[in-house]
């Protein structure tokens, strides 16, 4: 079976590509590239002996939005398969959350964020729709209060800007019209 090439769209290439009994197969039991990616990441256990940082964190969000939420990704009938959904959700709240929210810096400044704005906000959409109970446990809620206040802080900080500005540009029309 050919590991680089893909089939056509007919039995005849299905079975040059992936061999003779590759007609037998169900098509439930075929895995999409990111379910033989997950697996293989669960099986080298590469989630135990490589320490997380900023970037880790970042793209197993961004596998867990592209298997979970999107499901166009996750299989060809677009149903995610149980076994990888499972083991996303055991990383993400045994090894994610409790990395995040042991990392967040009280700063304004996104460089020292463990993850971003963008991320934060499609994985606390995810939680709401799909995993409130997740949602709802303390860690999260800390991580969702930071986030919340740094939009809010960013709001206070951009209204103050253009109060500012409006008093600078009234200063300037009194010292035409003098």
């Amino acid at each position: 079976m050919s590991e680089t090439r893909r089939p056509l769209d007919c039995l005849a290439s299905e079975m040059n590509v992936g061999g003779p009994d590759a007609l037998r197969r169900r098509a439930g039991q075929e895995l999409t590239p990111l379910d033989r990616h997950t697996r293989r990441v669960m099986e080298r256990r590469e989630e135990a002996w490589r320490p997380l940082n900023k970037h880790r964190v970042a793209a197993f969000i961004r596998m867990l939005v592209l298997y979970v939420v999107e499901t166009e990704n996750s299989h060809p009938r677009g149903v995610p398969h149980p076994g990888i959904v499972k083991i996303l959700h055991k990383a993400l709240i045994t090894r994610i959350i409790p990395f995040i929210c042991r990392r967040i810096t009280a700063t304004m400044d996104e460089r020292f964020w463990i993850i971003s704005l963008e991320d934060f906000n499609e994985l606390d959409y995810y939680l709401i729709n799909h995993l409130p109970r997740v949602h709802a446990v303390d860690r999260w809620q800390e991580i969702a209060f930071f986030f919340k206040e740094v939009v809010r802080q960013r709001e206070e900080y951009k209204r103050m800007e253009r109060e500012r500005r409006e008093r600078m540009r009234g200063q300037v029309r009194r010292v035409l019209f003098l």
